[in-house]
């Protein structure tokens, strides 16, 4: 995707309705759900998806890392 406009595009989720494979398997389709209510398909190759899988487990783990020192009343240290 090419565009003038060197603004990020924002893509705000609340669901992720359904998940399946198109293109023989190579590419993985998500259907996911906006505030607002609408449908957003997402079509991530399947080399991709392993990378976003893996990205998104460690920010998981290190935001769950985060609450629990939040809770203790600690601030996160911060990795250089």
């Amino acid at each position: 995707m090419t565009t003038d406009d060197a603004r990020p595009r924002v893509l705000s989720i609340t669901s992720i309705t359904a998940v399946s494979t198109i293109d023989g398997g190579d590419t993985l389709a998500a259907e996911v759900s906006g505030p607002d209510g609408g449908t957003v398909f997402l079509l991530i190759p399947l080399g991709t998806a392993g990378a976003l899988i893996t990205q998104l487990t460690d920010a998981a783990e290190r935001g769950a890392q985060e609450r629990r020192l939040h809770s203790r009343g600690r601030l996160p240290t911060v990795e250089v």
